[in-house]
């Protein structure tokens, strides 16, 4: 397959004028190779990256979503010595190779998994998809060390499942609904979302929770808890059904900024559409067009039963959170508008 034209304009600006490469511009055109790209684009970038691992660390997640076994051994190769990530290697190439199931390198992972923060959350979302059979043990001990703490490292919780411990999902709850840091807790809500069906009533609950802060975009929880739903098939659908629901019914009612606040949050993230990081997560296929009508169109012309309607009902005619609604109605109509560009080119 040819390397794609985002792949292409990214390789011409390294060799030809790297200092046209600003963060935004390289931003931009890393998340159209995530979207559309393939593993040649990921073959084609790694030498770039290799050349100067620190000032390409964005081109990380290229090569987690896009390489495979052969990548990763050079990544390894390159970026590993004695067991540790060499000077200057950006952490997420913990997270790569663990992405491109890696075995060879699950007891690397596993030494960084209590280093600095950036290590650490690398090492154990890398770990989160190997089957780390042979550290089974020492992660339930890591578990047992840490749990109703109030600081820790934050996604040591993502690999509960890997101890075979059902009684893990009760702990992590109570451990979240307890000591835990708001500031830490974006392991805990992706380690209950982990835990698949048996967690999917415990994860909804937390979602619309104050204690857990769910919205949180400082801390990275709302980032986490929309992992999470993608992780349970939670569409953004079946999610504003539960919100209109709880506001209606009055079971949100003690709170409803909070579950408007949650739900604007994981709206946003479906409408940005960035990798999500997990391999074993698709990125649900919802369409744009039936969210915009369901969330944003009047069912009469008579009354405002959007989900800005909804919200203007229970919030402060003046609360910025309604602002914040106007904007992502914005943002979905536009992206309605470029699928149907997209689709009219790809029908010509």
């Amino acid at each position: 397959m040819a390397v794609s034209w985002a792949a292409r304009r990214l390789l011409d600006r390294y060799a030809v004028d790297p200092t046209t490469v600003t963060w935004q511009w390289e931003s931009m055109a890393v998340d159209v190779v995530l979207r559309y790209g393939s593993r040649s684009d990921a073959e084609a970038l790694l030498p770039v990256f290799l050349d100067d691992p620190g000032a390409r660390e964005q081109l990380i997640p290229v090569f987690a979503r896009h390489g495979d076994a052969g990548v990763a051994e050079r990544l390894l190769e390159a970026s590993v010595r004695a067991g540790r990530l060499r000077d200057g290697v950006p952490a997420g190439v913990l997270h790569a190779v663990g992405c491109l199931g890696c075995e060879s390198a699950e007891r690397m992972l596993w030494e960084h998994v209590e280093g600095g923060y950036d290590e650490s959350v690398s090492a154990c979302l890398g770990l989160a998809h190997l089957p780390c059979r042979d550290l089974r043990a020492e992660i339930a001990e890591a578990l047992e060390r840490h749990v109703g703490s109030h600081l820790f490292p934050e996604f040591l919780p993502v690999l509960a499942t890997k101890t075979g411990d059902p009684t893990w999902l009760k702990r992590l709850v109570e451990w979240g609904e307890g000591a835990a840091s708001t500031d830490c807790n974006g392991g805990l809500i992706l380690g209950i979302a982990l835990h698949g069906d048996a967690g999917r009533a415990a994860f909804t609950r937390l979602l619309w929770n104050p204690r857990w802060e769910a919205y949180g975009g400082g801390t990275g929880s709302d980032r986490w808890a929309y992992v999470g739903a993608r992780a349970l098939s939670l569409g953004t659908a079946e999610l504003y059904k539960d919100l209109v629901a709880r506001l209606t019914s009055g079971t949100g009612a003690d709170d409803p900024w909070h579950c408007i606040r949650t739900f604007a949050s994981l709206l946003r993230h479906r409408v940005e559409r960035r990798w999500l990081g997990l391999r074993m997560v698709a990125d649900r296929d919802e369409s744009s067009e039936a969210l915009c009508s369901l969330l944003f169109d009047w069912s009469t012309p008579h009354e405002d039963d959007s989900l800005i309607g909804l919200a203007g009902r229970v919030l402060d005619r003046d609360d910025p959170l309604i602002t914040t609604l106007y904007h992502l109605e914005e943002l979905l109509r536009s992206e309605v508008g470029h699928e149907l560009e997209l689709r009219t080119i790809a029908s010509r």
